[in-house]
């Protein structure tokens, strides 16, 4: 298999995981393209049938001023509502909590109002965990528990048994808005939920479990969002009137539907920066009838904080705007519910699908000579993203990052990167394996042609050496002394384990030494080899110390078992080695030597395949990184024969 192929192989399978998987830091990439498909669209014009009242900085100052400091009397609502009623509006949505008792009176004020107009809606928060609920005062959960008109707006459901196929955004509780105010307007959750994986808005749950109605049987705790019940509301549909058919996997509005994901989310077809699509009315304007007749008629208002309001923090990012107050995310909800617009985006299923489309006709296209393949290659993810822009522009999102990314890395490697990389891997083996194989291993692998990345499982013989006490004994040493002596030793045991015994030097750790036998070529009998190789390192070391002058001594241990070989790294370095567990074992047994009375220890699996040495049983010891003890025998001799 060519390596053009392999890496469209590679990039397919690891895309097609991120895809199916949702890999956050990817799809953070592809969240800024649909970014910059906003970017690129502008603003929408239309002509919305929401209004956002804003309790702004100006609101908060002059109610200030009247007496009134945040947060406000109730009185102030009702106040608010009977002025856009009386303009015409048709509902009321606040994106503002009335979860604790104020003052009687104007208490009493709001509610009458509440009563009067019907349809209104008050948002809550929530509760997301067990832990946090059951940490309230145990009063306020009773009063809590008590207060379930909520309940009332419960959807009823089609397919029930298709939620096990999902996973909708889940809390613990609902905090009930203010009993007296729950009882006279209709109540859900206006939090956004989960944000995607870069902290923008891009999409609102159209669902809400709550696990404490169905821990208490009271409901099946699947209950519609805020902006749900208000479109609901100005389409004349009653909130229990609701339906979500969960195997269509959406929301029913009267004569349409409005799906969302395996997450219960519907994502946002944003028209624009909030302030700058919807009118935007203060609130004490409204409140005073300060505002042209008919700004609300057959209109919803939504009521929350706008961004100048200080200390009232509501602000959300979104494809438009790092700074948008929460109120307007709303209003683009309600929007996209009314009219039926929102984006569709594309199963990770049917993205997967997408992808392996695009990477078959790149596999086919590498396959082809001439030179207007690599243009062809370059020209495709063009293309595919103005394809995909033009799909945006109909409300339906196909993940982009994915296929581009994957047809530019193929291409562009195929048509800059191929020649270059392969002659300089070839360069860099020849350099690394005529210094630590013998030569005619180094023949044998660079004879075989393509050198890549990976490598192979193998048997192998793993040998570490060390000298004992090197350490505190070059502290003596100045450097140019420690340097000098180094590469006398290195290159006496080199001669040994290379030319003697064909083993393959994989590094040197200072005065260590890691060899391999059985890699890159197997001759058959890697242990016999090893053994004596070892043998032979210990008479090498004893000739040297008589030649210097010196009483050093090594350690040298030995495993045998399975290892990955190969040329591993990165494009930029890369070293023919070995990895694995046996090469761990082994290092961990060399270090024995300096606890036992052994020179050299090697491990049952050695001793077990040969019977051409003599060998001394030391024990069961336990070695780091091993659940089960190993038996380690001393090597004595090759046996005479």
């Amino acid at each position: 298999m060519k390596r053009i192929d392999l890496l469209s192989f590679g990039i397919t399978i690891f895309f097609l995981w991120a895809i199916l998987f949702q890999v956050d830091f990817l799809e953070i990439f592809d969240l800024k393209i649909m970014d910059f498909f906003y970017k690129v669209r502008g603003k929408v014009d239309v002509e919305p049938s929401v209004v956002v009242v804003g309790i702004d900085e100006y609101s908060l100052s002059a109610l200030e001023v009247d007496g009134d400091t945040w947060p406000w009397k109730r009185d102030v609502y009702g106040k608010l509502l009977e002025k856009v009623f009386a303009d015409g509006a048709k509902v009321a949505a606040f994106d503002v909590s009335f979860t604790e008792a104020g003052d009687d009176e104007s208490d009493s004020y709001f509610t009458s109002t509440l009563l009067m107009y019907g349809n209104v809606v008050l948002g809550t928060y929530l509760i997301n965990d067990k832990s946090t609920y059951m940490s309230y005062d145990k009063r306020l959960r009773d009063v809590m528990e008590e207060n379930t008109s909520y309940i009332d707006y419960a959807y009823r459901m089609d397919n029930f048994k298709a939620l096990g196929l999902l996973n909708p955004f889940r809390v613990y509780k609902i905090r009930p808005v203010y009993e007296p105010f729950a009882t006279s307007a209709y109540s859900a959750s206006y939090e956004i939920g989960s944000l995607d994986a870069d902290g923008i808005v891009r999409r609102i749950p159209l669902l809400v479990v709550e696990d404490w109605s169905r821990e208490n049987a009271v409901s099946s705790g699947i209950f519609p969002h805020m902006d749900v019940i208000t479109a609901a509301l100005f389409s004349d549909v009653s909130p229990t009137d609701l339906v979500i058919d969960f195997s269509e996997k959406s929301v029913v509005l009267k004569d349409r539907s409005i799906p969302f994901d395996s997450s219960g989310y519907m994502h946002l077809w944003y028209y624009g920066r909030g302030n700058e699509v919807f009118k935007e009315v203060p609130f004490y304007d409204v409140m005073n009838g300060n505002f042209a007749p008919g700004t609300f008629r057959d209109k919803v208002v939504i009521v929350g904080y706008t961004a100048t309001a200080k200390g009232l923090y509501d602000l959300r990012i979104t494809p438009f705007s790092t700074e948008e107050a929460g109120v307007f995310v709303h209003a683009n909800a309600v929007e996209n519910l009314i009219r039926n617009d929102f984006i569709a985006p594309f199963t990770p299923f049917n993205n997967a699908i997408v992808l392996l489309v695009v990477m078959a006709i790149v596999v086919v296209l590498t396959r082809l000579k001439g030179t207007s393949v690599n243009t062809i290659l370059l020209i495709i993810p063009i293309a595919f993203l103005v394809i995909s822009y033009v799909m945006f522009l109909e409300r339906m999102y196909i993940a982009t990052f994915y296929p581009i990314t994957a047809v530019l890395v193929v291409g562009i490697t195929k048509t800059l990167g191929d020649f270059l990389r392969e002659n300089a891997e070839k360069r860099k083996m020849k350099e690394y394996l005529y210094r630590y194989v013998p030569d005619k291993v180094a023949e044998i692998l660079i004879g075989s042609g393509e050198l890549k990345l990976g490598g192979e499982t193998r048997d192998v013989v793993v040998l570490f050496s060390d000298i004992k006490g090197f350490t505190s004994r070059s502290e003596k040493l100045t450097p140019e002394e420690v340097v000098a002596f180094l590469n006398v030793y290195l290159t006496q045991m080199s001669e040994v384990i290379r030319y003697k015994y064909d083993g393959m030097i994989d590094k040197f750790i200072g005065d260590a030494i890691m060899a391999i036998f059985g890699a890159p070529v197997s001759y058959g009998n890697e242990i016999e080899r090893a053994l004596r190789c070892a043998l032979d390192m210990r008479t090498a070391l004893r000739e040297l110390d008589e030649r210097l002058g010196l009483d050093l001594d090594s350690g040298i241990g030995m495993h045998y078992g399975p290892a990955i070989i190969g040329n591993i790294g990165a494009p930029f370095r890369m070293d023919y080695t070995c990895i694995g567990d046996t090469v761990n074992t082994a290092s961990r047994i060399e270090h024995l030597t300096r606890e036992v009375d052994a020179e050299i220890i090697v491990s049952e699996e050695i001793v077990k395949r040969t019977e051409a040495f003599e060998f001394e049983y030391l024990g069961s010891y336990s070695v780091k990184g091993k659940s089960e003890e190993l038996r380690l025998y001393k090597l004595v001799r090759e046996k005479v024969t």
